[in-house]
């Protein structure tokens, strides 16, 4: 692949990977390759996962064959649009202190599925599952060009489901959301010759994970940035300082109950 191949791939703009992707969607079953839409599951995971689509050990929601690609040539990625979701538990340092260990890994549990399930229906790719915190992507290649909107769509399907009562068997979730939408490093990540990750790198991921922290249990903190992208609004707004940063960032804060989308989210 030249350059300007793995931008078109990544940003959704190939002709070739759009018509790679109605090809395989013909063919079963899901789930599928997040960026060109072969299938891991029945007869055509069995079919093309020798060929090389078989998931990737770095990150299931992609095949090898892709991330092969977006390193031939020694480019493993490029710089291009793209939207970042961090979420964390709030208070699991206590909870920790209190459950046991078997107990506390089980609930952890719980957050990760429900986590990546809210992702994975708003076409977003699970980027880490770090200690209690997840981190997903969003961009062009994969998520279509509302990225911005299926996040800020994915964060409060996320809080929705961790607020319920039945989230985990002693209860609701209290977790903190950020997004935050610009410019990032993405593509495939470790030394040469090797394919270990595909991941996003860039002030956008350290400024999402700023926001994140400062998201109280419940709450989708959505960066102006993001905000504009998507048409979402609310009368709730912040100015959060991110340090090492110069300016603080304005952000609108969002429950699942009170969302107000404009018509071009």
């Amino acid at each position: 692949m030249t350059l300007e191949e793995v931008r078109a791939a990544l940003t959704g703009e190939s002709a070739d990977l759009a018509s790679r992707r109605r090809k395989f969607r013909r063919i079963p079953s899901p789930p599928r390759c997040k960026l060109c839409a072969a299938p891991f599951a029945g007869i055509g995971g069995l079919v093309l996962g020798p060929a090389g689509f078989g998931r990737s050990p770095g990150n299931p929601a992609l095949c090898t064959k892709c991330l092969t690609e977006l390193r031939k040539q020694g480019m493993s990625g490029v710089e291009i649009p793209v939207t970042l979701l961090f979420s964390d538990i709030r208070g699991s340092t206590a909870m920790g202190e209190r459950m046991r260990p078997t107990e506390f890994h089980a609930f952890l549990d719980h957050f990760f599925r429900l986590a990546s399930d809210a992702i994975l229906a708003h076409d977003g790719l699970v980027d880490k599952v770090v200690g209690d915190e997840v981190i997903a992507l969003f961009f062009g290649g994969i998520s279509g060009p509302k990225h911005a909107a299926a996040a800020v769509a994915a964060a409060l399907d996320l809080a929705e489901r961790a607020a319920r009562a039945d989230a985990t068997p002693s209860g609701p979730i209290p977790v903190g959301t950020a997004v935050h939408t610009g410019e990032a490093f993405v593509g495939a990540t470790g030394p040469a010759g090797t394919i270990e990750d595909f991941t996003a790198l860039g002030d956008v991921v350290n400024t999402t994970a700023r926001l994140a922290s400062a998201a109280r249990a419940g709450e989708v903190i959505v960066s102006l940035a993001a905000a504009e992208a998507t048409g979402s609004d609310s009368p709730e707004r912040r100015t959060v300082e991110i340090r090492g940063r110069v300016e603080p960032i304005e952000v609108i804060v969002l429950r699942p109950a009170e969302v107000e989308t404009g018509a071009s989210s």
